[in-house]
C-alpha cells in the first residue's frame, strides 16, 4: 500500500499529448551517469526528485516513468507487456546543471537506451468526463460567477490566471475550457479522476470561482503557503454541484495517446 506519493516536477499542466518522435542517438541529450535498478522492497513508498544536478525516482512502473517522460496521464499510455504497470525500480542519473536540456527529454533517451522502448503517438476513442451544468437553465452555483476580467484580453481589474492544489482549485478570469484543463491536472495524483475531463459547458466568456473539496489522497505534509485540507469535506464530484452547480458525466472523445510497441527489462548497470 502506498505510503507516500511525491508528484513527479514534470507532471504535465494541460491534459495534452507532448510526445516527439525519438531523435536519433547522436542528437538525443542523455544523463551523464544513470543507473537502474529493480525495485524489491515492496515498502509501498514512491518518490521521484530533480534537483542539484540530480535526477532521482524510487519505486516507479516502466509506465509511470513513460508518463513523466512524455509528460502524459495514466490513460493515455497503451500496450506493453503487462510488468510494465506492475514490476517497480529506481532509477538514479546526474546531469550538469548549467545549460542542461528537459529532464524529461534525457529520461526519453534512458529508456530507449535501457528499456529498449518504442512509443509511438495515435488517436483513439477513451473514457472521458463531460464537464456539464447541473441545471437545464445553466444556472451556476454560489462560487462560479461570471467575470469581468479576461486573461485572453489581459482587461479588467485585478490579476488573472489558476491555482490549484491539494483539495482546491481558484481561477479568476478563464473559461470553462481552461477550467476543465484545471480539473485535468488532477488526474495525476491518483484519484478516480483518472480521464481527460472535456467542456461540454457551452458556457462562453471568463468566469471566476473558488472550488474547496477533500481529495482521496491527502497529502502527508503540505508545503508553506498553502490553505490546509478538510478530511471532512465533501468530494470534488460533490463541491462541484454545491458550489459551482456542475458535475461530471461519463462519454467518449478522441483522445491523444502514446502507444507501447515494444519494451524489454532493463539491461544491468
Amino acid at each position: 500500500m502506498t505510503k507516500w506519493i511525491a508528484i513527479a516536477t514534470t507532471a504535465a499542466l494541460l491534459p495534452v499529448l507532448q510526445a516527439r518522435a525519438q531523435q536519433p542517438p547522436s542528437t538525443q541529450p542523455r544523463f551523464d551517469v544513470a543507473s537502474i535498478k529493480e525495485n524489491k522492497t515492496n515498502d509501498g513508498i514512491i518518490s521521484i526528485q530533480t534537483q542539484k544536478g540530480r535526477f532521482a525516482a524510487r519505486g516507479f512502473t516502466l509506465s509511470a516513468l513513460i508518463r513523466t517522460a512524455y509528460e502524459v496521464q495514466e490513460f493515455q499510455v497503451i500496450g506493453g507487456p503487462d510488468w510494465i504497470n506492475t514490476e517497480r525500480f529506481d532509477v538514479e542519473a546526474t546531469f550538469a546543471e548549467a545549460d542542461r536540456p528537459p529532464v524529461n527529454l534525457m529520461l526519453r533517451a534512458l529508456l530507449a537506451e535501457r528499456f529498449n522502448l518504442a512509443v509511438r503517438n495515435e488517436t483513439r476513442e477513451r473514457p472521458v468526463f463531460a464537464l456539464v451544468f447541473v441545471r437545464a437553465d445553466k444556472r451556476p452555483g454560489p462560487e462560479l460567477q461570471k467575470s469581468t476580467i479576461d486573461c485572453a484580453t489581459a482587461k479588467g481589474p485585478g490579476g488573472c490566471g489558476s491555482s490549484v492544489g491539494p483539495g482546491y482549485i481558484q481561477s479568476r478570469g478563464r473559461t470553462m475550457a481552461q477550467f476543465a484543463e484545471s480539473l485535468s491536472r488532477l488526474t495525476m495524483t491518483g484519484s478516480s479522476l483518472n480521464r481527460l475531463i472535456v467542456d461540454r459547458t457551452g458556457a462562453e466568456g471568463p468566469y471566476t470561482l473558488t472550488l474547496r473539496f477533500t481529495p482521496e489522497n491527502i497529502p502527508p505534509g503540505l508545503p508553506p503557503g498553502l490553505p490546509p485540507v478538510d478530511p471532512n469535506g465533501p468530494s470534488i464530484f460533490t463541491a462541484l454541484q454545491e458550489q459551482l452547480g456542475l458535475k461530471l458525466e461519463p462519454a467518449n472523445a478522441m483522445v491523444p495517446v502514446l502507444v507501447v510497441g515494444s519494451a524489454s527489462r532493463p539491461t544491468p548497470n
